[in-house]
């Protein structure tokens, strides 16, 4: 359970037993957080009563609130032997798993705790944000929604509902019911966050930028508002803010996310002020600590890659009836090498629509996740692509799914997934009216912007260790000449570079790819209104510049392991 929608405060009262009575009054004291004292009462509860439920899921939820998560952990298994239908132990075990990391056995949990009380708003919200982290939008909305029914009021459902709502491109919605709640709730720490977001993604900077900084100066001991804060260019730490936060840096207790959001906060704001060197020792010390927390299975990744080119080094495209008038264009690439500015364009175009970067087809086709998919997963891939009917109803599933981003207007949908570039053999092999445009970069700015962001979760644990990294980036360039090898004229390669050099000439070859006529405010992509949820959210809102173009050299003495790894 959410440790922020726990119970309200229980009160003793008479005509119930002693036992009772004093469970209640440890859940009393643990609401008060006088932690001590409610500790002995629930140890004392079960020293008389070794299988009271009730005493050693609060004992857990005690430990949880102390940082004991494996002390957490053996408390709520226990109350699961106890009592196998107790979701409210399985919610718990599910908050624990999630702590560590462990999306899946999460998931399960949940599942299983839902299957038991399906109206446990406490397990509905923790569904709804789990498939958040999942990037499962869909999941997320239905969750939310239910929560929504139940408990619409209930100021965790609202904000797990505005998230939803802005993953699932319902943004304006979003907004409103954000604006409603930041008014009435102006304290309440993820209405701002959220509503800054949300803002953020429409474009409107100023809007966002200025409840950032509200909040910020409100509480600048707030790691997600000195995140927000730092991002925007114009703003620098002071010397209170960079004490504290160097001081908390070095406390053992500190959990390692949030050390890795610091480092890279103080990266941020050292490179704002132009202090490359500071700003990469950061840089460096956020990543390598990041990248303890899971080192990343190269080995495993560069052998889903050979079952996948064996998969279709030989595969015949099959004739099917062709989609009406709705058509994929997939944008693909490295994450950073151009992606986003690639769509921004494309969407600009009367005929496009952008669809943001998509899940269905990994969802659809079984592999689940691209990137270090799991045994199980791999195998559900290869079966529906081994499987004539099934194949069909992934192509038929995908064109339906991308109908909901289309206008009345729309030829195309734009799925900007950068790591569709693993599934271009199903691509051309599921939709042969499909578009296929594959961005690259100079590799070393690439890695660098990879190296320099910040992702969420887990999801790409490759970019925190350079040589992981260059390694990584070479593997991608061995998979897309295997493709371009294979299917030849049919992907459209977008270099960066030159179309940074060239903006007009290379995007009037774009749009002649995808067999539309060219449309002026293409040029003009910048201007074009729509939501875009990448870290290049403000760049696509400027003009075509070169300032990302050699970056990295500001930093050369602290990428020394990249450069040569990358030049091996």
């Amino acid at each position: 359970m959410n440790r922020h929608e726990r119970r309200k405060q229980k009160k003793v009262v008479t005509g119930v037993s002693a036992g009772q009575n004093e469970l209640l009054k440890a859940i009393q004291l643990h609401t008060q957080k006088d932690l001590n004292r409610a500790e002995i009462l629930y140890k004392n509860i079960i020293l008389r009563d070794p299988k009271n439920y009730d005493a050693i899921r609060h004992l857990g939820i005690l430990r949880q609130d102390l940082g004991d998560y494996e002390g957490a952990y053996e408390n709520y298994l226990k109350c699961i032997k106890i009592r196998p239908d107790g979701y409210e132990a399985l919610n718990n075990l599910g908050a624990v798993h999630i702590r560590n990391k462990n999306y899946q056995l999460a998931l399960k949990c949940f599942k299983r705790a839902f299957e038991i009380k399906e109206n446990y708003v406490p397990t509905i919200n923790n569904l709804a944000s789990l498939y958040h982290k999942l990037n499962r939008p869909k999941e997320a909305l239905e969750m939310s929604s239910k929560a929504m029914e139940i408990q619409p009021n209930n100021l965790i459902t609202l904000n797990q509902h505005s998230k939803a709502l802005i993953l699932n491109n319902s943004i304006r919605e979003a907004i409103e019911l954000l604006e409603k709640y930041h008014k009435a709730f102006p304290d309440h720490e993820d209405f701002a966050l959220n509503l800054s977001t949300a803002y953020k993604e429409m474009g409107e900077f100023e809007k966002s930028n200025q409840i950032i900084n509200k909040q910020f100066k409100l509480n600048f001991k707030n790691l997600q508002y000195l995140l927000g804060y730092v991002h925007i260019k114009d703003n620098k730490m002071s010397t209170e803010h960079l004490d504290y936060f160097e001081d908390q840096l070095g406390k053992d207790f500190y959990m390692e996310d949030d050390k890795v959001l610091l480092c890279h906060a103080f990266f941020r704001n050292f490179a704002n002020q132009k202090d490359y060197e500071k700003a990469g020792k950061y840089l460096i010390r956020g990543n390598n600590i990041q990248y303890k927390i899971k080192p990343f299975d190269l080995k495993k990744e560069s052998e889903v890659y050979e079952k996948i080119k064996k998969l279709f080094l030989n595969k015949k495209t099959l004739k099917w009836k062709k989609s009406k008038n709705l058509k994929p264009i997939f944008v693909c690439g490295m994450p950073r090498s151009g992606t986003t500015l690639c769509e921004q364009i494309l969407s600009s175009h009367s005929k496009i629509e952008g669809g943001g970067e998509l899940t269905y087809l990994a969802e659809m086709s079984g592999i689940n996740q691209i990137i270090n998919p799991e045994d199980i997963h791999l195998e559900k891939f290869e079966n529906v692509v081994n499987n004539e009917s099934a194949s069909q109803k992934v192509r038929s599933d995908y064109l339906e799914a991308i109908k909901s981003h289309a206008t009345s207007s729309s030829e195309y949908v734009c799925d900007k997934m950068p790591h569709n570039y693993v599934l271009i053999g199903l691509i051309k092999y599921l939709f042969p009216e499909g578009k296929i445009i594959y961005c690259k970069r100079d590799p070393v700015d690439n890695c660098f912007s990879l190296y320099s962001h910040k992702f969420t979760e887990l999801s790409h644990q490759y970019s925190y260790n350079q040589k992981m990294l260059a390694r990584y980036y070479k593997l991608h360039v061995e998979l897309m000449n295997f493709w371009i090898d294979i299917y030849k004229e049919s992907i459209f390669i977008l270099d960066n570079e030159e179309l940074v050099n060239n903006q007009e000439i290379v995007s009037k070859q774009l749009i002649d790819f995808c067999d539309l006529e060219w449309e002026d405010q293409c040029m003009d992509f910048y201007k074009t209104k729509r939501q875009v949820r990448t870290a290049s959210i403000e760049q696509v809102r400027q003009p075509m510049n070169k300032k990302s173009i050699g970056a990295w050299k500001k930093y050369e003495s602290h990428l020394v392991d990249l450069v040569n790894a990358l030049n091996e």
